[in-house]
Parts: structure tokens; C-alpha cells; sequence
């Protein structure tokens, strides 16, 4: 484990704009982030206008959507 990693968590933040003809652009990121609770993080996305994905896959993994 990186020197200062401990109490954080390696977050992966995929961004893909979609159209009716599939993705239209990628983009991958990865950073590290304090530990915060799933809640602390969707009340945190939706200040910034994102909406949860309801069904959009592994329940573990929070998937927003900006509109």
C-alpha cells in the first residue's frame, strides 16, 4: 500500500457520453478518496445535478447520470 494510503480508498471514475448510436466518448480516471458512506456521496453528486441510474447493473457500484 502507498505511503498515505491509509484510511482512503483507489476510485475508479468511468465518464461515457452516450447518444442513441451508443457511446460517443470515453473516459477513464483514477484517484484516491476519503472513506465517506453511499449516502454522503449521492446527497454530494446531487448538489453538482446528478440523478441515480436505476438497474444500471452491479448494485455495488453507484452508477449517476447528469441531465
Amino acid at each position: 500500500m502507498p505511503h498515505g494510503a491509509v484510511g482512503r480508498l483507489r476510485t475508479r471514475f468511468d465518464n461515457r457520453v452516450r447518444d442513441v448510436t451508443g457511446v460517443l466518448r470515453e473516459h477513464t480516471e483514477t484517484f484516491w478518496t476519503w472513506l465517506a458512506s453511499r449516502d454522503d456521496i449521492a446527497a454530494e453528486l446531487a448538489q453538482h445535478g446528478f440523478t441515480p441510474v436505476p438497474d444500471a447493473g452491479d448494485p455495488a457500484v453507484p452508477t449517476v447520470r447528469r441531465a
